[in-house]
């Protein structure tokens, strides 16, 4: 078998085209959670310190002026937190708590779409390799003629299917997985420091 051409690739089993239909999805939709990720989901430590070196001084005024100029998830939930330093201490674990579902909701939409294709992509290969080797077969039987070189040349083939269905899984796979990091880092983050403003604000109420 020679070198193929993509419209030859193409038409080596039905199974392909929607393999480059779904791959297409695939990378629309990682471009896509990426500018929203890297919009609401970025912290920054040096914005976190200069919110908590206010604090820590008392100076609660600049230390919401710091957080509304930060943008995203962590700066809203943050400046929620601020804003809440008048309550008691569970009421401001639960705003936490509703934080914390809320972010996880918005970071996690469109991600079934990667752990849907690493599914399925490998299931449709397979699907394509088994009707091209049945052709292959089929068009063996008809002709009468042939042998193992005509056969191989079929098969190999069909084993496209498989190869490309594997590809877009593992790279919908990787994509799945580096958000899911993202995503929860984002979120102990916010967590993490949500609770360091209730404590430092709780330890100055006291003192």
């Amino acid at each position: 078998m020679g070198t193929l051409t993509f419209r030859e690739i193409m038409a080596v089993s039905i199974v392909l085209p929607v393999l480059l239909g779904l791959s297409v999805i695939c990378i629309t939709a990682a471009f896509e959670r990426m500018i929203y990720f890297m919009r609401y989901a970025r912290v920054s430590n040096r914005w976190l310190d200069r919110i908590r070196i206010n604090l820590k001084n008392g100076n609660v005024a600049d230390a919401k002026k710091e957080a509304l100029r930060g943008r995203g998830f962590v700066a809203e939930a943050v400046a929620g937190q601020i804003d809440a330093m008048h309550l008691p201490r569970n009421e401001r674990e639960s705003l936490l708590l509703f934080y914390h579902q809320r972010f996880q909701a918005l970071l996690q939409k469109r991600l079934w779409i990667f752990g849907t294709l690493s599914f399925i992509c490998p299931l449709l290969g397979l699907l394509g390799t088994v009707l091209g080797v049945m052709r292959s077969f089929r068009d063996l039987a008809l002709s009468g003629s042939g042998g193992p070189t005509i056969v191989a040349a079929g098969i190999s083939e069909a084993l496209i299917s498989t190869a490309a269905g594997i590809a877009v899984a593992i790279t919908a796979a990787v994509i799945y997985n580096w958000f899911t990091i993202w995503m929860k880092g984002s979120l102990s983050s916010t967590d993490i420091f949500s609770q360091e403003i209730i404590f430092i604000t709780m330890a100055k109420s006291k003192s």
